[in-house]
């Protein structure tokens, strides 16, 4: 059984306004926050103290994220500006005009080769982050677009809006797939579970619909009393964090939504973030506080990741000889929880595994990536 404890917060440096965006790092170890001072500002998850602060320019800053390999820190502002920073020296690297009005999420893609954003000026934007291939920006909503998500294998990107509805997009083609409708009023939160077959989202009048992948039905739906301001699975798809903007964090089990525990903060939620392992959820307030929850009584059950399917090629001097060699499939992933390079030979198995490092039981998605020449990444069952 799953419990949620708030962890000490250390309150006597925080923004001053509204967080409107939290970011773990990489290894889960800090978290960074945007906000309505137009600071960056890095939290040490066990403590709760700031690190250090970055002060990006005078307007607000309403979305943030970090680069998959910590080196950069990425900003959205106000008036649709993206900026990189280095994270060590806090430098300017790049600077773009992504929007034309604010921008009000950024998320990487799995394999780290694209950013993308969205905005209230109602445009999804993808951009590559090596500076050979062009970037691309459309309409995605009649609406402010509210945010967005990667599926697990990096091929789809879910999309969610004022106009009440969330959309799937095929990433290669700028395609829309399919428009998700049922909300009753302004989706303002969604998440994709780990193992790409379900999605949760949530709205302005507090309804919560978890949706199959596979039909794009209802798999689930009920009421809650405010307005949803973060969605998030956990890592081992057992579970649904729910934060609303009176405070209130919810847990639910998965697929059928069962109420399973609760945790009543004291103070308004304006955003959160989920740690990489699944133990910690971030939440930025609107008194400029970012308060952290422990989320504990999971850790046995086995985290879901996408592997990276590859071919190795061995030959023994025998082989060589006769101008043979030996074939072997490679699966290859990193653990959520520590980080550790992971490496399984032969047939992909569904059955927990524990990571070599920190032992944390990992699972593998049904399907793998395959890399193709050109660096991109393809889904597709292993035969």
């Amino acid at each position: 059984m799953s419990t949620l404890r708030l962890v000490s917060t250390a309150d006597t440096e925080k923004h001053n306004g509204e967080v409107f965006a939290c970011a773990y790092t990489p290894d889960g170890g800090f978290v960074l926050s945007a906000g309505w001072d137009g600071h960056l500002r890095l939290w040490e998850v066990s403590t709760g103290v700031q690190i250090t602060a970055l002060h990006v320019g005078a307007k607000p800053l309403s979305a943030c994220t970090i680069t998959p390999d910590a080196k950069r820190w990425v900003a959205g502002s106000m008036e649709g500006l993206i900026t990189f920073w280095d994270s060590h020296t806090h430098e300017l690297r790049s600077q773009v005009v992504a929007h034309t009005r604010p921008v009000s999420c950024l998320r990487f893609s799995p394999d780290a080769s694209l950013l993308a954003s969205t905005s209230w000026d109602r445009q999804l934007g993808l951009r590559f982050l090596d500076s050979e291939r062009d970037s691309r920006t459309f309409t995605a909503h009649d609406d402010i677009v509210t945010g967005c998500a990667f599926s697990p294998d990096g091929r789809s990107l879910l999309t969610w809006s004022h106009d009440q509805t969330l959309k799937w997009w095929d990433v290669e083609s700028n395609r829309l797939k399919t428009t998700l409708e049922g909300h009753q009023d302004r989706v303002t939160a969604a998440d994709v579970s780990p193992d790409g077959q379900l999605a949760a989202s949530g709205s302005r009048g507090g309804e919560l619909i978890v949706w199959n992948r596979d039909t794009n039905t209802q798999a689930g739906a009920m009421k809650l009393g405010s307005e949803v301001r973060g969605c998030f699975f956990l890592p081992d798809a057992s579970g649904l964090l729910v934060a609303e903007s009176s405070g209130q964090v919810h847990l639910f089990s998965m697929p059928g939504l069962q109420p399973q525990v609760a945790l009543v903060l004291q103070q308004p939620v304006q955003c959160g973030a989920l740690s990489p392992d699944g133990r910690q959820l971030a939440l930025g307030g609107e008194d400029g506080v970012v308060r952290f929850v422990a989320v504990e009584g999971g850790e046995e059950r086995p985290l879901v990741v996408t592997a990276t399917q590859s071919l190795r090629v061995t030959a023994t001097r025998l082989q060589k000889l006769f101008g043979r060699s030996t074939r072997t499939l490679v699966y290859s992933c990193t653990c959520p929880s520590c980080r550790h390079p992971v490496e399984r030979l032969g047939k992909l198995s569904a059955d927990p595994f524990p990571c070599p490092k920190c032992r944390r039981p990992l699972r593998f998605n049904r399907q793998p990536l395959i890399p193709q020449e050109n660096g991109a990444c393809l889904n597709a069952p292993v035969g």
